[in-house]
């Protein structure tokens, strides 16, 4: 089983600093340009290796950066978009369409415990850390459940929100912070026997059942200019 994580083109709102969260804007000049490269991208592998596109399923966010994103993917490999919510971003409650300047002036006490902690829990009306892990780990568990070893399973969501579906796929005590950049592509390959190993047995210590094939790759992106 292929699994390919990956997050959204820019929006008007990444360029302008904004947090989004369930807060929708389209995609920017950049964004769309992203897109087309991503979709190009994808096509030329189509191409050179049509065994590992074969059976493959797309999946994108509700959300309309994500459709947007996924339809360069469902012109390239002539798929349908199967929208889920479950695939959407966090939601980021108070600070929804706001940048850091704006919070800051409007709510300084939670933005300066945010800023000191990082503790969305404090965050007014934001989905907390807990609903975001288990909402990561029944994507997962449908994922792995829904499909077969053969399959490639495309899912187009959200720099927030990959952060929990990798914690979850890798099975982390943690989750650990990274920043996804739009379009980036995170790429798993397993079997769903091997998915089910940990570390109580030799199998689950190997390094060849379960592969990281491509972590915040945008090679796709080379020939943009830098912003």
């Amino acid at each position: 089983m292929r699994l390919l994580l990956i997050r959204h083109a820019q929006t008007i709102a990444n360029h302008q600093g904004r947090w989004q969260g369930h807060a929708d804007y389209p995609l920017s000049v950049r964004g769309q340009t992203q897109v087309e490269c991503l979709a190009g991208a994808i096509a030329e592998e189509c191409q050179r290796q049509p065994e590992h596109w074969r059976d493959s399923v797309l999946y994108s966010s509700s959300l309309g950066r994500a459709e947007a994103t996924a339809r360069g993917i469902s012109e390239a490999l002539a798929l349908r978009i199967h929208s889920r919510e479950a695939l959407r971003e966090y939601d980021v409650g108070l600070f929804s369409g706001r940048t850091r300047a704006e919070i800051e002036a409007a709510d300084p006490e939670i933005a300066a415990r945010f800023r000191r902690d990082g503790d969305w829990d404090a965050v007014p009306d934001a989905e907390s850390f807990a609903e975001r892990a288990r909402r990561a780990d029944s994507v997962v568990s449908e994922l792995i459940t829904d499909h077969h070893d053969a399959q490639t399973i495309i899912c187009v969501t959200h720099g927030g929100f990959i952060q929990y579906l990798i914690a979850s796929l890798l099975g982390t005590r943690r989750v650990w912070g990274m920043r996804p950049d739009n379009t980036a592509i995170f790429e798993f390959s397993f079997t769903r026997a091997a998915q089910a190993e940990d570390r109580s047995a030799p199998s689950g210590l190997s390094t060849y059942r379960c592969r990281i094939q491509r972590f915040n790759d945008t090679a796709h992106l080379q020939s943009l200019p830098a912003e």
